[in-house]
């Protein structure tokens, strides 16, 4: 198939209708969290093809073939959802199966579909913690899914509700203790989260091949309504941050959390413990 073709099917994808139809299932299906529908996707898609790949390949030069790059990344980044409409928990692995029957009906070949259901299926932190980032595009999927998270991804009605609770004063203090719908701190956190962006902060040392740096999500968060202390401490954060850290790594590059202006690197408490915390990096003594 030619590349062009493959193109013209990936532009098609966000006015499909069936494609939307399933996006708007899965989404349905996931009504007491914050959106998963294709606006989300989209949203995924263009951090990791419009921001994080360009600031990658400024530093490291062309990391991906034309296929991957026009067809196989831009589709899996915005397509890795789709499952949600079959089976949220195992949605990776049911999107996967979407995605391939959605691509074999418009004739798409095994040979290129095949790498897109493989990235559907790698997405999600608990398979990168356990089994590691595979390609430069792996990382650009990981990094770009988990860091979209703020205010615009909270649904309407909950995010009314924030806002009027913000606005008679109720402050995180009172709604972390008050569980004010189903799932009230991962609504309350993306509230809270007001913007949010990825930067490749990197530095070029002489005599050195390669740069030394970071990968950066960089947040501004209104601490009325969720605490920095409380964001850092979520094990859905945790492990998320840590699949980044993976992707990260696979550049050779460290991934930091900035709220405020003010960065934050992981550090071990315990590591035989696996206990840890997120710190500010002029933090000079760990905690007890």
């Amino acid at each position: 198939m030619e590349l062009s073709r493959l193109i013209e099917i990936r532009d098609a994808m966000p006015k499909d209708r069936e494609y939307l139809e399933i996006y708007a299932a899965g989404d349905k299906n996931s009504s007491w969290q914050t959106r998963h529908d294709a606006q989300h996707g989209e949203e995924v898609h263009d951090l990791g093809m419009k921001s994080l790949l360009p600031q990658l390949e400024q530093v490291f030069g062309p990391l991906l073939d034309d296929v991957t790059r026009e067809f196989i990344l831009p589709v899996a980044l915005r397509s890795h959802d789709v499952g949600r409409s079959i089976d949220i928990d195992n949605h990776d692995q049911e999107g996967a199966r979407v995605m391939n029957d959605y691509l074999s009906k418009r004739g798409v070949p095994l040979e290129f579909r095949g790498p897109v259901c493989k990235l559907i299926v790698h997405h999600r932190s608990n398979r990168v913690l356990k089994h590691g980032i595979y390609s430069a595009a792996h990382a650009i999927l990981v990094i770009a899914d988990k860091c979209i998270g703020d205010e615009r991804r909270v649904r309407e009605d909950k995010a009314v509700k924030l806002n009027r609770l913000r606005r008679v004063g109720i402050g995180n203090y009172t709604l972390a203790r008050r569980n004010w719908w189903y799932n009230a701190a991962h609504d309350r956190v993306n509230f809270a989260i007001k913007s949010a962006e990825v930067q490749v902060d990197v530095d070029r040392h002489p005599g050195h091949s390669k740069p030394t740096g970071e990968i950066v999500l960089k947040m501004q968060v209104d601490e009325k309504v969720a605490s920095i202390k409380e964001i850092v401490s979520l094990d859905w954060f945790a492990d998320s941050f840590h699949a980044c850290g993976k992707a990260a790594e696979f550049f050779g590059l460290y991934f930091r959390l900035e709220f405020n202006n003010v960065r934050y690197k992981w550090t071990w408490i315990n590591k035989s413990q696996k206990k840890g915390a997120w710190l500010p990096l002029s933090t000079t003594q760990i905690p007890r």
